[in-house]
């Protein structure tokens, strides 16, 4: 019988294109316009002379109205891969703590509800991009997420070499401001490069996810010629940031990406968040930082000192709360990053006051101790899946994401950020490998060239049988 070779990689982008559509591809690239959401209101700026006549509400609406749209249209949410148990008890306490923070906290309605938004979305909407799963081409997701990140790339850098912000940072309509931060240095200040996101941490973040990326094109023949200057560009912009969260990150977030890459074990890296929280907590109270600074430069530790000093003012307040209050929360917010704003910002009432700076700390003020403890586990099981889903279908896209989120416990005692990693793994969904899809064996980072099919008889179906790698 006579043998005809194919190359896996042909074949796997071929799979990949027979998946492609336009309206899967555009629900993508709307839900990464909700995490570079400062772009659409720059080009609003630029357009109309200033004005920023959509606000980002409404840009959001816009977004998740076209997810819904393509989930009623492809009607299937496949969940096999999603921890719909864990999702379940999580939207079902959000249920049951909605009145108690409106009646027994006196909450106005508009404030929980922008609490809830900032914090919550996309966790609560995440099942959603289920549809979509198998129906994103990932060639071109990546090549848009890599054109993308050109031009922040581009913008960042001349933020902080000219140290001017570039962008608009507010509307002359009042509508849109972006609170550009400054870093101290001995005695001079120098801006941190936020790109067009609304802060340095989000642009760092976004660098971060890009770097994993990197590593996982060098996976593949050949790919090292494009992944090694594209991770080695992130880490630069990473730098430009001068956010000491996203250097951490980017060091964690590397080792994941090479293990995913490059790795053997299939319990690669599950344990990773718990050795970034045990970091994270050792830089926060173990003293190193104060010995570390003796004056104002990167490792100066005047912004830990203000969070402890916070976290140690609004622990003081829950401990001398009642025990439903401790429970079930205060109702406090601290919004998600990047703070975004109106000039107006009056009108939000009292949703915002706690300026924590801890995950753990703002979540128990939000919604209790026993909220707090219900979105981290589905904050973890979401981990798990996603590194499942990684180990399976290891692409460049899936290892900048699952690299990213493998830093959630790490980063959550320094920021509060559930909706930006919900927002990620709502992206990573639409590329994990929908039921039936066969696997093609090995991981195809270079593992295997080629691929021989039988000659089929004449007058038959083809089919393309493919050898499955042993557990």
């Amino acid at each position: 019988m006579k043998e005809t070779t194919y190359n896996y990689y042909e074949a796997y982008w071929g799979a990949q294109r027979s998946e492609a559509s336009l309206f899967p591809t555009c629900s993508f690239i709307a839900m990464v316009v909700c995490v570079i959401n400062c772009a659409l209101p720059e080009v609003e700026m630029l357009l109309t002379q200033g004005h920023c006549p959509i606000p980002i509400a409404t840009i959001k609406i816009a977004c998740f109205g076209l997810l819904f749209g393509l989930t009623l249209l492809y009607g299937k949410l496949d969940l096999s891969a999603f921890p719909t148990g864990m999702w379940v008890v999580a939207m079902f306490f959000l249920a049951l703590d909605f009145p108690f923070l409106l009646i027994w906290q006196n909450k106005p309605l508009g404030d929980v509800l922008f609490s809830y938004n900032a914090t919550f979305c996309p966790l609560i909407f995440a099942p959603a991009a289920c549809a979509l799963r198998g129906k994103v081409p990932e060639r071109l997701s990546l090549q848009i997420i890599v054109l993308i990140f050109s031009i922040c790339a581009l913008v960042g850098s001349a933020q902080f070499i000219f140290q001017v912000p570039v962008v608009q940072t507010a509307s002359s309509d009042g509508n849109f401001r972006i609170y550009a931060s400054w870093w101290m240095q001995q005695g001079e200040s120098t801006i941190r490069a936020f790109s067009i996101f609304g802060s340095a941490l989000e642009y760092g973040n976004f660098a971060v996810i890009v770097a994993g990326i990197g590593i996982g094109m060098c996976g593949r023949p050949g790919g090292w010629i494009k992944g090694l200057p594209l991770y080695l560009l992130a880490a630069v912009c990473c730098y430009t940031t001068l956010t000491r969260v996203v250097f951490l990150e980017l060091v964690f977030a590397t080792f994941a990406a090479l293990t995913f890459t490059f790795g053997r074990s299939l319990r690669r890296v599950v344990w990773q968040p718990i050795v970034g929280l045990v970091v994270g907590v050792g830089i926060a109270f173990s003293g190193l930082t104060q010995i570390a600074s003796e004056s104002k430069t990167l490792y100066d530790s005047g912004s830990l000192s203000v969070r402890l000093l916070q976290w140690e003012v609004f622990g003081l307040e829950l401990l001398h709360s009642t025990r439903w209050q401790q429970l079930f929360g205060l109702g406090y917010c601290e919004a998600d990053k990047p703070v975004i704003v109106p000039v107006k910002d009056q009108l939000r009432g009292k949703a915002a006051v706690a300026l924590v700076d801890n995950l753990y700390l703002a979540l128990t003020l939000h919604i209790g101790l026993v909220g707090m403890v219900i979105i981290v586990a589905l904050l973890w099981a979401m981990w798990r899946h996603l590194r499942a889903e990684t180990i399976k279908h290891p692409t460049p896209m899936l290892i900048g994401i699952a690299s990213f989120w493998s830093t959630f416990l790490l980063t959550g005692m320094f920021n509060v950020e559930p909706a930006l990693y919900g927002f990620w793994f709502l992206i990573a969904t639409m590329f994990f490998q929908a039921s039936g899809y066969v696997d093609w064996g090995v991981p195809w980072a270079g593992q295997l060239q080629h691929l021989s099919v039988p000659e089929q008889t004449a007058g038959a179906i083809p089919v393309k049988e493919f050898p499955l790698e042993s557990a």
